[in-house]
């Protein structure tokens, strides 16, 4: 089996251990702040996941990757697509540009992941390759994210955001 498909279902696994863990996590914990401005005093509250920061803690290293949020805990991916130039009917173009913009995300979203870094700053495919995750667990948590937003373009093309859980 090549690098490549180890390295893919190595962050399978490990994106679907961390979905399985956000899905159980217990409530959030409110953290309550205080700001003085020109002599007032206001208190804010702001919900933070209580087991977030534990939940990476020693697995990733929090870096500055174009389409993660670290803060809210998810990825995202955008992806634009074309309909086929031989199309004529336009509710089959329309589809057709659609599933092109969609399969463009997917495909965004797994670049997005394997640009994510591991400890000790290494990028994910080294870490995949490391463990032998299969790469079906990816591509099923790929398939699986949210559509966030599906838009057609007047040109005729469509653009899709995908979202999935760190």
């Amino acid at each position: 089996m090549s690098l490549r498909v180890h390295g893919l279902r190595v962050l399978a696994i490990i994106l679907t251990v961390f979905a399985l863990y956000a899905c159980n996590k217990k409530e959030d914990k409110p953290a309550a702040s205080v700001s003085e401005k020109k002599g007032e005093t206001t208190a804010s509250v702001e919900t933070v996941p209580a087991d977030f920061a534990e939940a990476y803690k020693g697995v990733l290293v929090v870096s500055a990757v174009e389409g993660v949020d670290w803060q809210k805990g998810i990825i995202s991916a955008t992806g634009r697509g074309l309909p086929p130039k031989h199309i004529t009917n336009p509710a089959q173009a329309k589809i057709l540009a659609m599933r092109a913009a969609t399969v463009e995300a997917q495909k965004n979203l797994l670049a997005t992941i394997l640009k994510m870094k591991t400890p000790p700053d290494r990028g994910m495919k080294e870490y995949l390759d490391d463990k032998h995750i299969e790469i079906t667990r990816i591509e099923g948590f790929i398939k699986g994210a949210t559509v966030v937003k599906e838009e057609y373009k007047d040109d005729g093309s469509a653009e899709v955001t995908l979202e999935a859980p760190i």
